[in-house]
């Protein structure tokens, strides 16, 4: 039984090894396929970024030290393994958890597309003040679907030190479509009286 589990464990790794490389490749495609990227930005818990890869990673250091002064050489392999799954899910998670503005959209999450809007789906957009920067929310409508299905919302934080170069692309991207647009006047007197 023992070295049943044993033989699991491994093939266990091996595939969360391939799987972790195929994660990467595919964050590391959609990263290259980007076109004219105006800036981006880390979007992380962790200092801008991905917290449980970068746990993880930190974990299998400590973990791959104890190991090699210990002198445990059959388990070399079994570590080497875990750092490349760790190497690889943090490429992974790093890539996907930036923000990208690019001259045709916002692309929030490279591995999501529904992250991702152009600028001509943007029905308006709102700046809510944080301590640490804006959020951006942003209203948009799913193509080819009616605005009553296809409302979407999509939030955006953006850091303090990028929120002017932000607020100028999304004012020439999107800005001229509300301009010379002004909310009625309402005469709320008349309208109680009906």
């Amino acid at each position: 039984m023992e070295e049943f589990l044993a033989i699991f464990f491994r093939g266990v790794i091996v595939m969360f090894t391939i799987a972790s490389t195929l994660l990467a490749g595919y964050s590391l495609q959609n990263k290259l396929r980007l076109r004219t990227v105006r800036m981006s930005w880390r979007a992380g818990k962790l200092k801008g970024y991905p917290l449980f890869a970068t746990v993880f990673i930190g974990v299998i250091m400590i973990l791959s030290a104890i190991v090699i002064f210990t002198g445990d050489v059959s388990r070399y392999p079994i570590f080497a393994a875990y750092m490349w799954i760790g190497s690889m899910w943090f490429i992974a998670s790093y890539l996907a958890s930036k923000c990208y503005i690019t001259d045709y959209g916002i692309v929030k999450n490279i591995n999501e597309p529904s992250q991702t809007i152009p600028w001509f789906q943007i029905l308006d957009y709102v700046e809510y003040p944080k301590k640490e920067g804006v959020e951006y929310l942003f209203n948009y409508s799913e193509m080819d679907k009616p605005l009553s299905e296809g409302f979407k919302q999509l939030k955006l934080f953006v850091p303090q030190k990028r929120y002017k170069t932000v607020k100028k692309i999304v004012s020439l991207k999107i800005g001229n479509k509300f301009e010379g647009q002004s909310i009625p006047d309402i005469d709320l007197k008349r309208i109680q009286e009906d």
